[in-house]
């Protein structure tokens, strides 16, 4: 792998690259700081560079994130603002991670930690969210208001995002259960 496969890689990761890809491609982390001297590359995170002149996007803090822990999925609340079937305004971005994960409690972030089966996975605008039904479940046991749950998962069923027993699973669960779905 050599520095047009890292652009390629970036390309492909809306502009991000982390040390590590960079490092397996052959690029030092020496040549890195000096790439961002010379401006060719942007620093944004520890660990976490974008090639200058990558346009901005609403989702880049989502796109740094993922380059950043790539086994995180984000969930809960977040996830449901990525589906689009609420008006629940997630107060910090919800991410889960695998249980052995190193990934550290940060200011903005809540982080859980769980197994997510492959099934419970999606691809979401560019970023791994939990899925529908997933995402559902996870935020009735958080606690979101009961209210926005009933019309995400009515506006899910509506556009075809959950299937019959992905319902049938939910409606076991507060506050599915106490309503005629």
């Amino acid at each position: 792998m050599g520095e047009r496969d890292l652009l390629r890689l970036a390309a492909a990761q809306h502009g991000y690259f982390s040390t590590a890809q960079a490092v397996d491609a052959g690029i030092s982390r020496r040549a890195l700081v000096d790439r961002v001297r010379r401006g060719v590359i942007e620093r944004v995170a520890h660990g976490v560079y974008r090639v200058a002149g990558t346009p901005a996007d609403p989702l880049d803090d989502f796109y740094a994130f993922s380059v950043e822990a790539p086994s995180a999925t984000f969930s809960h609340d977040t996830a449901l603002e990525f589906f689009g079937v609420s008006d629940v305004l997630p107060r910090t971005v919800h991410v889960t991670v695998p249980p052995g994960s190193g990934l550290k409690a940060r200011r903005g972030y809540t982080i859980h930690r769980s197994v997510i089966a492959p099934p419970e996975r999606v691809l979401r605008d560019g970023v791994w969210v939990t899925s529908l039904a997933r995402t559902l479940a996870d935020c009735a046991r958080g606690g979101t208001d009961p209210e926005q749950l009933i019309a995400a998962l009515e506006a899910g069923r509506e556009r075809a995002m959950l299937t019959a027993d992905d319902v049938a699973r939910l409606r076991r669960l507060y506050p599915f259960a106490a309503t005629r779905l």
